[in-house]
């Protein structure tokens, strides 16, 4: 099979009836990168942390856990970003909407990836919430390799 054909398969097990929603387990895999400092202030606002809490049942610990997802898995992550998730819509014009997708970190922690809708985000970055602190509860530092599984909604 081509890296074409695996793509191509790929995108055709990720679509379902329901549209553009996937329906099949995605794992990627990076290295564990600070971020800027601005989602600590983000999940802290409170129509943000209301929608995190109601559609996404999670209370999040301020902050994301981000990682840069190696080369071999960013066909992976550019499928899922084309994906329809649970939608964060902004309550404020200043701010983006965004997507998410349940995950499982190294196999113990759970969160949502968070895809902000905006040009220009990175494309190899992926920012995580959960209702810890993914670094501290798997003992992780900056560059570590982590493997983040997505999970189809529902799961």
């Amino acid at each position: 099979m081509t890296a074409d054909d695996y793509y191509v398969n790929l995108l055709i097990a990720m679509t379902s009836r329901q549209g553009r929603r996937y329906s099949k387990r995605i794992i990627l895999r990076g290295t564990v990168t600070s971020g800027i400092g601005e989602s600590r202030f983000f999940t802290a606002i409170p129509w943000v942390r209301e929608q995190f809490q109601n559609k996404l049942g999670i209370d999040p610990y301020p902050g994301t856990f981000n990682i840069t997802v190696i080369d071999d898995h960013t066909e992976e992550l550019a499928a899922l970003r084309k994906e329809r998730g649970i939608e964060i819509v902004p309550e404020d014009s200043n701010f983006c909407t965004a997507t998410s997708f349940p995950v499982l970190v190294n196999n113990r922690v759970e969160g949502m990836a968070i895809i902000p809708r905006v040009a220009g985000y990175p494309q190899t970055k992926l920012e995580i919430i959960s209702a810890v602190n993914i670094r501290q509860a798997l003992s992780l530092n900056e560059r570590d390799t982590v493997e983040v599984e997505v999970r189809p909604l529902g799961i």
